[in-house]
């Protein structure tokens, strides 16, 4: 079969709207250690909706605080800069991301809902292993699989030849993808990632979620998304048609030195704060 053209594929990115400008500078003011409160506040609340979303998000049951979050001043006093700058990528890639994707059997909601838990198991395995960085692995985790958006169309065209193809052959269903259409969705993803100029090892991490060996920047990043990716997998999470030979990547495992107990300790956790993510960050403006 002709592989598709990756100038249509390339297209496809390119029709993906950009993070919003806003996202932008918060992730920039957020990376520099001078950055005050009132700077980060005064950008937020430039846009009333991703205000909202990031307030909704602040007291929902993934941060568990006690009392209410009114402001976006109070938000960045509790949480910090890193949860703040997390909070606003997942409200900003949320409508990007909460919608059918057809070509994988995902209903409306079930992407996003997969790459949220990916990202809040990626950003509890770092704590718990010492990855320096665990804001890296919520992002990295949250955008893991943006690039089944780019590929959904040409998925609903051949997904029974690559399901036919991971049942005759049992091989992973990643590899079908690669055969059948030409490109899978973690090279496409890190496409994506590239046009929203976020830095090289969250391109990486994506690009590799599947293959972990092959990341050469930060292997331990990318380790800690597939692991998180294969956990999330195991919850039922985003199953749609792809959830099957999905096994843990033993360099992955190695690296980070995880055991199942550990792996199942934190999905515990995960699940008992993971709520439908329509109710918690549903669009709406003050």
């Amino acid at each position: 079969m002709a592989e598709l053209s990756l100038d249509d594929v390339v297209q496809k990115v390119e029709e993906l709207p950009a993070l919003p400008h806003v996202t932008y500078r918060v992730l920039e003011l957020t990376s520099k250690p001078d950055t005050s409160l009132n700077q980060l506040s005064d950008i937020i609340t430039q846009d009333q909706v991703l205000t909202a979303k990031v307030l909704r998000m602040a007291n929902s049951v993934y941060y568990g605080f006690a009392r209410r979050i009114f402001g976006i001043t109070e938000a960045l006093l509790i949480l910090g800069f890193s949860t703040v700058r997390n909070l606003v990528m997942a409200a900003s890639v949320y409508n990007v991301m909460d919608r059918e994707v057809q070509g994988y059997f995902l209903p409306k909601g079930e992407l996003w809902k997969h790459s949220m838990s990916t990202a809040l198991i990626g950003r509890s395995l770092s704590k718990k292993i010492g990855y320096e960085f665990p804001d890296q692995a919520f992002v990295a985790g949250l955008l893991h699989d943006i690039g089944k958006l780019i590929l959904n169309t040409y998925m609903t065209q051949k997904f029974e030849d690559v399901i036919s193809k991971v049942a005759a052959e049992n091989i992973p269903f990643m590899l079908a993808e690669q055969q059948i259409l030409g490109f899978d969705h973690a090279v496409i993803g890190s496409t994506v990632a590239e046009k929203w100029n976020l830095p090289f090892e969250l391109v990486e991490a994506i690009a590799n979620h599947h293959t972990p060996a092959l990341a050469k920047y930060n292997p331990k990043l990318t380790s800690i998304i597939h692991v998180a990716d294969a956990a999330s997998m195991s919850m039922g999470i985003g199953l749609g048609g792809d959830g099957m030979l999905y096994p843990f990547d033993g360099f992955a495992t190695e690296l980070l030195d995880l055991n199942n107990e550990l792996i199942e300790e934190t999905i515990a956790e995960i699940a008992d704060s993971l709520i439908d993510a329509e109710t918690m960050i549903e669009n709406h403006t003050p």
